[in-house]
């Protein structure tokens, strides 16, 4: 059996409810709230769940319940309404008993989610034997591949219908096309990074850059004008994360904001002490011989074997640790910044908060955010390409989930489920439409490109 340290078991501990404040889940809230509909009608016998507790309005709309964790996830379902799902918070100055006030939808204005039907999701590129290995959309509603036919690849550009309009052969085996702050699209492949244009219906593809540290550099700059670069950087075992502003005219650098899990920073290098050198350690360590027939001149000969098993064994764990430090618990901490419309927005996981900038930098104001909450976070936002929407990506028995974000209130305003395939990768958002690319089952050496409706 393996065995962990003390301070493994700690770490473990922590990763297992470090997204829950410690402090909340001492406490037990009252919620009282009330159900009405768009007219102010209160609404009776509606079902409410609020955590792992059951509750149901009076003939007032009236529920009362309890819990002890928080954020605590509610529900309220009726025969004649749409579902409806939220986030409840513990107020900073909780005293005794908390208010909320729901409002529902009838089921003929269904608003809190979208259900698709097959007739809403398009197969794009229904060619047999391409290959779709990634994709990027662009304004004008055509769309940018990178594919394979049979042993050779090629950048396309389709229109909005799915059908081509220009290609050119690339090199073999790239790894995808990444769109850089300033909508420049590059070619990435294991060694280099090839920039790309399409001007009247041709693909160039110019000379190729060091990968590592080009991509690096271009991954780190959020947005840029003409008068700032804001860009991040990441310290302290990838746990803080500091985003800075350049004036492009002074050269001159300010610090915009700073976030930082300093309890996970602490248990990772307490943990990385006691996984270090175990590399080394297990190619110096001498294994055992192989077992022999015992004879007359060695009887002994394996006397000292268990001693040897258990040294090797114990250099194998170390390595074992280690290599899950790096792999595994060496997560960079998701504090993302988007451009929203007219405003730069950070989204604060850790400390359940939106910060929002002007363009230039300035501090504006903060609002709470919980949907990273819901069950089946992923640990991802996604803009849409006109930079006016989000979403957070959740999942549920390889089912995807889409809940649109307010970008003013942080508030969830709808659900978008990806009904008809498992797994979805590289998702994008352009025009009311969703679009992803799906591993066909049958054969995992394709990959095809699908679209579907959000309304």
């Amino acid at each position: 059996m393996k065995r962990f340290s003390h301070t493994t078991i700690a770490l473990f501990m922590i990763f297992a409810g470090f997204m829950i404040n410690p402090c909340w889940s001492q406490v037990e809230a009252v919620i009282k709230g009330k159900v009405i509909n768009e007219n102010g009608t209160p609404i009776k016998n509606a079902s409410v769940k609020l955590g792992n507790s059951d509750a149901r309005t009076n003939s007032n709309g009236i529920f009362t319940a309890k819990t002890t964790d928080f954020p605590a996830k509610l529900t309220v379902t009726h025969t004649l309404y749409s579902e409806y799902s939220d986030m409840v918070l513990l107020p900073e100055r909780w005293k005794d008993t908390i208010q909320v006030l729901v409002v529902i939808t009838g089921k003929e204005k269904v608003l809190d989610e979208v259900t698709v039907s097959a007739e809403k999701i398009f197969w794009i590129y229904p060619r047999k034997q391409a290959n779709v290995l990634d994709f990027l959309l662009q304004p004008d509603n055509g769309i940018l591949l990178c594919c394979s036919d049979e042993h050779n690849y090629f950048m396309r550009s389709l229109n909005a219908q799915g059908e081509k309009i220009t290609e050119t052969p690339i090199r073999n085996h790239p790894r995808k096309l990444y769109k850089d702050f300033a909508e420049a699209v590059h070619l990435v492949y294991s060694d280099s990074i090839y920039e790309t244009a399409l001007v009247n219906n041709s693909i160039g593809i110019f000379y190729p850059g060091s990968s590592l540290r080009l991509l690096n550099l271009l991954q780190t700059c959020v947005y840029k004008d003409s008068k700032n670069l804001i860009k991040y950087n990441y310290s302290k075992q990838n746990q803080c994360i500091e985003y800075s502003a350049i004036n492009l005219q002074t050269k001159l650098t300010r610090t915009l904001y700073i976030g930082e899990d300093r309890r996970r920073n602490r248990q990772l290098q307490e943990y990385a002490k006691e996984t270090a050198n175990a590399e080394d350690i297990l190619f110096h360590t001498t294994p055992p011989p192989p077992p022999m027939a015992t004879t007359a001149k060695n009887p002994d000969h394996l006397k000292d074997s268990p001693g040897d098993f258990a040294v090797l064994k114990e250099a194998r764990d170390r390595w074992n640790n280690k290599k899950f430090y790096d792999l595994i618990l060496i997560r960079p901490t998701y504090i993302p910044m988007f451009e929203l419309n007219d405003s730069l927005i950070i989204f604060d996981h850790l400390n359940d908060s939106a910060v929002v900038f002007t363009k230039a930098g300035v501090l504006v104001r903060s609002f709470p955010i919980y949907h990273h909450y819901f069950p089946g976070w992923k640990n991802e936002l996604i803009t849409n390409l006109e930079k006016t929407k989000l979403y957070a990506r959740y999942e549920s028995e390889g089912l995807t989930i889409l809940r649109e974000i307010n970008p003013a209130n942080g508030k969830t305003e709808r659900i978008i489920k990806l009904e008809k395939h498992v797994f979805p990768e590289h998702i994008q958002i352009h025009d009311q439409f969703v679009y992803y690319i799906y591993k066909d089952y049958l054969d995992q050496s394709m990959h095809y490109l699908f679209k579907q409706q959000l309304e």
